[in-house]
């Protein structure tokens, strides 16, 4: 019930669906009520709750499947000026991109996510949205790399700072902006931002440790790096990105003069 308690939080959500208009009032219903409605209409309000709630999680979603569904049933609100649809159009478009092994596909797709994030934040709430910040954050990163333009990742900064202040509870969002703050070399910051990451909830991510280990080496604190990067190594990979931060763990350690058996472990 998600989506229908939410309605209020989202404005009026209406759609044309079968030829038929959906709206606030319709999203809103109990579930008593809404299982009096005829079945295509309950299917419609529940695929795009559905939707709503699995974009709605801090992580990555890394399911081609899932990100699938849920682009099928937000595309069909799409055309609405609503914050909290359009990021997460931005974020599905955003995770179809990284799992895409074609540039030409992957270019289209984060100019796609752009343009419905930048739609979410021109009509964004005096509150704020931090999934609007976050994954426009994202999608700037990626197109930064992708054409070169390194202009634009200072413009992410700024939206993850946003994101962070606005929703101070997503460990994820500090996770980035520890990584952007690494990447530009302000390693104090990076350590800040790494470990309230890690205090919102410990362990979450194998790439988070690895980069508050990697800030704190930056920044001349040897052993507490030793500690965060034999954590990292140490840890389950959740996502590709933590499988990468465990090699460049293991690759840091082995730096500092660290043999495998000081940070292995078995069975993995």
């Amino acid at each position: 019930r998600m989506f229908r308690r939410a309605a209020s939080t989202f404005g009026r959500v209406a759609t044309s669906l079968a030829g038929v208009q959906v709206a606030a009032a319709a999203v809103a219903l109990t579930d008593k009520e809404l299982s009096k409605k005829p079945e295509w209409y309950q299917i419609a309000v529940r695929s795009v709750e559905d939707a709503l709630k699995r974009t709605s999680k801090y992580g990555y979603i890394e399911s081609g499947e899932a990100l699938e569904e849920a682009h099928g049933a937000l595309t069909k609100v799409g055309d609405l000026h609503n914050t909290e649809i359009q990021w997460r159009i931005a974020r599905i478009l955003f995770e179809k991109a990284e799992l895409s092994k074609n540039h030409d596909e992957i270019l289209h797709l984060l100019h796609e996510a752009k343009d419905h994030a930048k739609k979410a934040l021109a009509v964004e709430p005096a509150a704020g949205s931090a999934g609007a910040h976050k994954w426009y954050a994202l999608i700037l990163t990626r197109l930064a790399k992708l054409e070169k333009k390194p202009e634009l990742e200072g413009e992410a900064t700024k939206h993850l700072e946003k994101a962070v202040k606005i929703d101070s509870k997503d460990p994820y969002a500090l996770h980035l902006l520890g990584v952007q703050q690494y990447n530009s070399k302000d390693y104090s910051a990076a350590v800040a931002s790494l470990q309230k990451a890690e205090t919102i909830k410990a362990g979450f991510s194998a790439a988070n440790l690895y980069y508050l280990g990697a800030a704190q080496k930056a920044a001349g604190k040897k052993n507490e790096a030793i500690v965060n990067l034999k954590a990292a190594v140490q840890a389950n990979p959740k996502n590709r990105f933590d499988g990468k931060a465990r090699s460049q763990a293991k690759s840091t350690l082995a730096g500092l003069g660290l043999k495998p058996h000081e940070y292995e472990v078995e069975d993995l």
